[in-house]
């Protein structure tokens, strides 16, 4: 079982390596669900707190990523997986999360985008094509460290729940659709810099 997100905990770890950050860092996890994650990160060393609006696990508090109840530049790291397109307002979720980072923390980000411009929009307004992530991030204040595509691990995650079943009728229509719309999954690293975010 890949887990809630694809490549469940194994690309948890390759999203942490995108900037090399290490334990002790303080990392808000966003969208924690059970809070497999947040024990993960605990077991590595890690500082966590992690927020859900309807958490389901010890590990996770009670919270909305659309408005933390954290103080500004708490928190090193944010860690979202395939939370922002669907929380109700990505842009929102993404300038919180600038919010209570450090000076020079980052937001390591997991979700889908869409080739076609006939794509669902989710939370974001708007097609959510990799221009649509581009344009949100850069009015959230970020800039692109790195990202990378992590499509086929998407394309297995859609195989396996389809094989073992477990997937709800919710999540099969958006499959459907997904894959009408040139669906794909990428990682990305995204800095908090400066006054505005840039250096």
């Amino acid at each position: 079982m890949i887990g809630r997100h694809p490549g469940g905990l194994e690309m948890t770890a390759r999203l942490l390596a995108l900037p090399g950050i290490r334990p002790p860092a303080r990392i808000l996890e966003l969208g924690a669900g059970e809070g497999k994650t947040a024990v993960y990160l605990q077991a590595l060393g890690f500082e966590v707190r992690a927020v859900d609006l309807k958490p389901s696990g010890p590990q996770v508090e009670q919270g909305d990523m659309r408005g933390l109840d954290f103080a500004g530049e708490s928190f090193d790291c944010c860690l979202a997986e395939c939370t922002v397109s669907g929380c109700g307002d990505g842009n929102a979720a993404l300038k919180e999360a600038f919010r209570v980072l450090k000076k020079d923390g980052c937001l390591l980000i997991a979700d889908v985008f869409f080739r076609k411009q006939e794509a669902p929009s989710l939370s974001m307004g708007k097609p959510l094509t990799w221009n649509c992530w581009k344009e949100a991030f850069e009015q959230a204040g970020f800039w692109i460290e790195e990202t990378k595509d992590e499509t086929e691990a998407w394309k297995e995650f859609f195989l396996e729940s389809l094989w073992n079943g477990n997937a709800e009728k919710n999540c099969m229509d958006f499959f459907i659709e997904a894959g009408k719309a040139g669906c794909g999954y990428f990682l990305a690293c995204l800095r908090k810099g400066g006054e505005n975010g840039f250096i």
